[in-house]
């Protein structure tokens, strides 16, 4: 059996499973911060529902299977429909996700600097949210349904005052403004601090998925 991603969905909680065979890859669960086995699900009522519905026993509506993964680098946006779309290494930068619901196109930004660029560059906020609404729109999305979730925009140098060295906070108001000059609903946003983080963008349900890098802490957005 080939590698599949399933999105399972119970009263106790959800998760993202990456299952090879009989052997569970990786895990994303909302269940992280309170599971004692953390990482490792020896066994659990969402992995169990999802090795039954990959042997047959067990249809069940609440599991979705998705169609892989796409990562997006720094200055990198990445689209794809039924994809887990990731953002891996956050600081200062932040990964903004679009989606169009009525579609399951998405995509997400890997965003570097604030402001717009002459050239084209994505690595700049507005002129990454310009070109993945463009791409998303050519391949069907519908510009009148796309929202957004974002986050990221730590404070990397902790101890700097200068407000030029802020260049987290200054991300975070150039992406939540492009989306405002847009007219992108913004659905959930978790921006500042001074911890990375990891993001993925889940289709199956919308949900932004923020990993602390540092604390291992787990967010569903």
């Amino acid at each position: 059996m080939s590698s599949v991603f399933l999105f399972v969905s119970n009263e106790s909680g959800k998760a993202i499973f990456l299952i090879s065979g009989d052997v569970l890859v990786k895990s994303f669960c909302s269940l992280s911060d309170t599971c004692s086995f953390q990482d490792s699900c020896p066994s659990c009522s969402l992995l169990n529902a999802a090795k039954n519905y990959l042997a047959g026993t067990a249809p069940d509506s609440r599991i979705k299977t998705l169609d892989g993964e796409l990562s997006a680098g720094i200055g990198e946006y990445k689209i794809g429909k039924n994809v887990l779309l990731k953002v891996m290494g956050l600081g200062s930068c932040i990964g903004v996700i679009l989606s169009d619901v009525s579609t399951g196109i998405c995509g997400i930004a890997h965003v570097l600097l604030p402001g717009a660029s002459d050239r084209g560059e994505t690595k700049y906020a507005e002129t990454a949210i310009e070109k993945m609404v463009e791409d998303m729109v050519k391949m069907g999305a519908r510009r009148s349904r796309i929202t957004a979730k974002f986050a990221g925009g730590a404070q990397v140098f902790k101890h700097m005052s200068l407000d030029i060295l802020k260049i987290g906070d200054r991300n975070a108001i150039s992406v939540e403004e492009t989306l405002i000059k847009k007219n992108i609903p913004i659905l959930a946003k978790d921006v500042g601090g001074e911890v990375g983080r990891n993001v993925i963008f889940n289709p199956a349900d919308g949900s932004m998925i923020v990993k602390y890098t540092a604390k291992g802490e787990v967010l569903w957005l």
